[in-house]
């Protein structure tokens, strides 16, 4: 995003955290080994609140 590395724990928390923003399933990936995923779809949230804000370039 924006030419930046992301964190993806932080990135998963923001994402999955914000009401609206991903809809849970109820389905889980199926793979060998390992804890399954779970699965979202698109929710009605077109936002994110707080926002991510691009990063402030030094250049």
């Amino acid at each position: 995003m924006w030419d930046e590395p992301l964190d993806q724990r932080n990135f998963h928390r923001k994402i999955t955290g914000t009401e609206g923003v991903l809809v849970p399933t109820g389905e889980q990936t199926t793979r060998q080994g390992g804890r399954p995923a779970a699965l979202f779809r698109p929710g009605p949230a077109t936002t994110l609140h707080p926002a991510m804000l691009r990063p402030v370039s030094t250049t």
